[in-house]
């Protein structure tokens, strides 16, 4: 997510594809050299993203692009689209634009530049365009603005139902689509939008709840204020999408990071793709998270990778195998992936990076087939409370709250667990496809939500419970009583011959009789000292044909801090005992991420290997990663394993039957290893 600070130092830095088809093929997908139609986003797997930005600094524009770097680019990574800079939170337009406010000064329009040589190749091309954040746009019409609760304009957001949508984004679009471009990228949209009490927020706020005086944080109705909100917000979207939609058909539109872990919520707006992009560090984790927030929104999607990260204010460029880490979590989970570089102020391309991008382009095609559309087979559902999520939100749509939610991922993954994450508004309909749910630390997940909950538990599904409030919210279920009141500090969990210290709130607790218990925590690091001072570490209790499982401590802010192979060891263990009958396990060395997923009749067991510096926060780029030992994949099916092959490479590998389950030898993994099973 491009923040401020980025925009500001945007400001002052200088500036043989193929697939294996040995295989039975699967799909053959379509690529930009096999047909003259430019693909539709729909259709799209692989693409690059370029922005700078402009802002009062840029009075060269054009100076050193040419048709001959762009063509240079197209040929050696032949994506299925690029995006461009058009307008950037600076608001100031880097093309020379009739209804916008431009940059200084031009030698070229870099727009009609980068749309004739994509035309050439049959690439689409979309722009990057800030939305709510325009602030030129906020300096000239400050009457534009969002209000803070104090009366002060802000000096950088549009407010959702003022001017801003009719005076300048539609009119721009639309001029932007003239140019035939083929789709927008909204920046700075739900992830820069903030409370607005501007009187255009109060006429709404009024017809809305019949009352006049908006509520501020921490007053009475203030949640309720948000929501409406965030109403305004995805009325924005829908009104310039429609707008846009009705003038030119055939232009594609996102809101960036809407309908992600950002903005947990059921589409009702007319987006025609999802994407986001994974900044910051540890790219790898939060690409596993944001693809699977993404996955089961029912539209097509993507994510974006930084090619860089910042090291002491200055942008260092990630490494290939970083690179293809994170395009690994993305492309097993069925999306697109797409990659940012900067673009010089001038606009022009940082061509020193083009051999990086043919590489890293030739991985991900290479992969194509075996992962882009493929499904998830659902296994364990990681609960997204929606409702949980709203109620602890101090603003609109930010990341924040989710971190317990991202870090009980990890541990799953951690723990080699095909994992899915589902929002309240997937889980009511789908929560029987699978064999256990996780509700990582939430409290309040509500009412309706509960009882749906329960009611599968009933009907013979697993529910774990994790961190201590949630667990106490659902103590008459679990038949425990509380003991004294919660803890804050040093504690030891001991189970499966693991021991694990953590430094976190943890809950006393006194089981009842039907209430079986897993593990036990204690204040000092032996388990056999003073016996008294024991007590469970989680219970398992019966709850009509299923069974709920509770852990009475936090764990996800000690994973965060400390990634503790112990405690995701003595996690895992506990989610082994609710989900025993896996279709896919992994063992051998090495640390890796599994995914199984589904393309036409064939299984698709996706192994990551996750090794490398990104959780070191003092490690800015690394670029060697572990080759893992080899692996046996045990596969637990009913159904008859015809073939079994290793993709890309379109090796076949040998398959024996043991105990009934069928069991796959598979070579050392380097970065993603694909084994496609045929039926």
């Amino acid at each position: 997510m491009k923040t401020k600070l980025f925009f500001l130092l945007c400001i002052f830095i200088l500036s043989s594809t193929g697939i294996n088809t040995s295989a039975r093929d699967l799909s053959p997908e379509k690529h930009p050299d096999s047909s003259s139609k430019t693909l539709k986003r729909s259709e799209s797997f692989l693409g690059f993203h370029f922005d700078f930005h402009a802002g009062m600094d840029c009075n060269e524009i054009g100076k050193r692009l040419t048709e001959e770097m762009i063509d240079s680019l197209l040929l050696l990574t032949r994506p299925d689209y690029i995006q461009v800079d058009c307008k950037g939170h600076a608001g100031y337009s880097s093309y020379p634009t009739q209804v916008g406010n431009q940059a200084p000064s031009f030698k070229k329009d870099i727009l009609d530049i980068f749309r004739k040589v994509t035309r050439k190749h049959n690439v689409a091309l979309y722009v990057h365009y800030s939305g709510v954040w325009d602030t030129r746009a906020m300096q000239i019409h400050p009457e534009w603005a969002i209000v803070h609760q104090d009366g002060t304009y802000d000096q950088d957001k549009a407010a959702y139902f003022g001017p801003y949508s009719d005076k300048l984004l539609i009119p721009q679009l639309k001029e932007i689509a003239a140019k035939g471009i083929d789709g927008a990228w909204i920046d700075g949209d739900c992830w820069s939008a903030i409370p607005d009490y501007s009187l255009y927020m109060q006429q709404f706020y009024t017809k809305e709840t019949g009352k006049k005086i908006m509520p501020k944080n921490g007053e009475e109705g203030y949640p309720e204020f948000l929501e409406l909100n965030r109403k305004a917000f995805r009325l924005y979207m829908k009104k310039y999408m429609d707008a846009i939609h009705e003038a030119y058909p055939g232009f594609q539109i996102t809101s960036n990071w809407s309908y992600s872990s950002m903005m947990p919520e059921k589409i009702d707006t007319p987006v025609d793709f999802l994407s986001g992009d994974v900044a910051g560090k540890n790219g790898v984790y939060s690409a596993a998270w944001e693809a699977r927030c993404l996955a089961l929104q029912g539209k097509p999607w993507d994510l974006m990778s930084w090619g860089f990260n910042f090291n002491q204010t200055l942008p260092s460029n990630k490494s290939l195998v970083m690179l293809q880490q994170e395009a690994a979590e993305v492309i097993a989970m069925g999306g697109g992936f797409q990659t940012y570089y900067q673009q010089n102020r001038d606009g022009s391309l940082k061509t020193i990076y083009f051999d990086q991008m043919k590489e890293l382009a030739a991985w991900c095609r290479a992969r194509q087939a075996y992962c882009h559309h493929s499904k998830a087979i659902p296994q364990i559902a990681l609960w997204y409370s929606t409702h949980a999520w709203k109620k602890v939100q101090k603003s609109l749509y930010t990341s924040g709250e989710s971190k317990r939610m991202a870090e009980t991922l990890n541990m799953l993954l951690d723990g080699r667990q095909t994992v899915e994450v589902l929002m309240d508004h997937y889980l009511k309909d789908h929560i029987t496809d699978y064999s256990l749910v996780v509700l990582p630390e939430w409290s309040d997940v509500g009412s309706e939500m509960k009882e749906i909950v329960l009611n599968y538990v009933k009907n013979g599904g697993n529910l774990l419970i994790t961190g201590v409030d949630a667990s106490l919210a659902f103590s008459n279920e679990t038949d425990i009583k509380p003991e004294e009141f919660t803890q804050n500090g040093h504690v030891f969990l001991f189970a499966d011959g693991q021991k694990a210290a953590l430094n976190t709130r943890w809950q006393k607790v006194i089981p009842g009789n039907q209430t079986k218990t897993f593990g036990i925590m204690k204040t000092c690091d032996d388990p056999y000292y003073n016996q008294e001072e024991t007590y469970p570490m989680a219970t398992i209790s019966p709850y009509g044909r299923g069974k709920i499982a509770a852990i009475y401590c936090d764990l996800s802010d000690p994973y965060q801090q400390n990634r503790s192979a112990n405690m995701a060891q003595i996690f895992n263990s506990l989610v082994t005992t609710l989900h025993s009958k896996p279709l896919v396990t992994i063992s051998g060395n090495g640390r890796m991420h599994l995914v199984l997923n589904q393309k036409k009749n064939d299984w698709i067991v996706n192994i990551i290997n996750i090794d490398g510096e990104h959780n070191n926060s003092q490690v800015s780029v690394y670029d060697t990663v572990l080759p893992t030992s080899p692996v046996e994949l045990t596969i637990d099916t009913d159904k008859n394993i015809k073939g079994v092959t290793l993709q890309p490479e379109g090796k076949k590998l040998s398959i024996k039957k043991e105990k009934g389950k069928y069991v796959i030898s598979v070579p050392p993994v380097c970065i993603h290893s694909i084994v496609q099973l045929s039926f």
